[in-house]
């Protein structure tokens, strides 16, 4: 028989630790929720990326993404403002406008002279002077109206064609149009035009690609 002392053992309970806390996300769970919720869909619980994790371009959207998230409706849109008739629609209406304020300014600077009036030798009335004006008006509007419709609607087709946005576009597009308007007038009208054209637009598109 053992005459050793007896030693009984101790049980001591450990203190549980909850898995789960109630302190609320972190900073770093929030930047977390944040990227997930802009890669998997467009329910967003944040406006927008308001953090310094990943830039934002404003939109809510994460940059390069293209169109990742956004709606059928802004689809169409988007893809209807890229379009060529759109486009044409735009350079169109510029041009009638442009057209009908050099108008406007080209009557008010000619001489008082040039302008037709109903009794011939007599001095021009007011309502000579506005007849001149709006007739000369519709007559530029129309000319920049055709210019920039024909113009826009070449280069949108030509950098569809090449699947490239460069100054290239612009040259081929002024070649054709300056081309194709000038030939009314004949052979060498029409070539004048084309080279004329092209350069305008070359030297447009260049002022256009380094200064903005």
């Amino acid at each position: 028989m053992s005459t050793g002392v007896y030693a009984p053992f101790i049980f001591v309970k450990k203190e549980e630790k909850p898995l789960v806390t109630d302190d609320g996300p972190t900073e770093s769970d929030r930047r977390v929720f944040t990227v997930l919720e802009h890669l998997m869909g467009s329910r967003r619980k944040w406006g927008g990326i308001d953090n310094r994790l990943i830039p934002s371009d404003g939109s809510g959207r994460i940059p390069g993404m293209g169109t990742a998230g956004m709606a059928k409706e802004e689809l169409r849109v988007k893809r209807f403002m890229e379009s060529c008739t759109f486009k044409a629609i735009i350079s169109c209406a510029g041009g009638f406008v442009l057209g009908i304020g050099l108008g406007v300014f080209t009557a008010s600077i000619d001489p008082m002279s040039t302008i037709q009036t109903t009794t011939p030798g007599a001095t021009p009335t007011i309502k000579d002077v506005w007849r001149e004006m709006k007739a000369r008006s519709l007559s530029y509007a129309k000319n920049f109206a055709v210019v920039g419709l024909v113009f826009s609607t070449i280069e949108c087709n030509i950098e569809s064609y090449r699947a490239k946005s460069d100054i290239r576009n612009g040259t081929y597009a002024g070649f054709v149009t300056g081309g194709l308007l000038g030939f009314r007038a004949g052979l060498q009208a029409g070539l004048f035009g084309a080279v004329g054209f092209a350069a305008f637009s070359t030297l447009i598109e260049y002022y256009l690609l380094n200064h903005h």
